[in-house]
């Protein structure tokens, strides 16, 4: 199992205590850009079928685990968009 794989399966086994962080790191990984931070929201863009997207982060620690759970979606929605397989992935 990959790093990132290691990382996704650590937030989805515990999306109640979620660093800000340790979200970014996972949302880096499966290709989410960070933007900017506005006022107390973090900004990540990606690409989802093929267009650029927005996914906003409000600024409280741990994050809510609402957001924690919307993320593992999109990432989700990502993996099965490029039929990713991390098996060869070893970062």
């Amino acid at each position: 199992m990959s790093k990132r794989q290691k990382r996704l399966q650590r937030i989805r086994q515990n999306p109640k205590n979620v660093s800000l962080d340790d979200l970014r790191s996972v949302l880096e990984d499966y290709g989410f850009e960070y933007q900017r931070t506005v006022g107390s929201h973090y900004t990540f863009s990606y690409m989802l079928s093929g267009e650029t997207k927005i996914f906003v982060v409000p600024f409280e620690r741990p994050v809510k685990a609402i957001y924690v759970k919307r993320a593992i979606k999109l990432i989700d929605q990502i993996i099965e968009e490029q039929g990713e397989s991390d098996d060869t992935d070893e970062e």
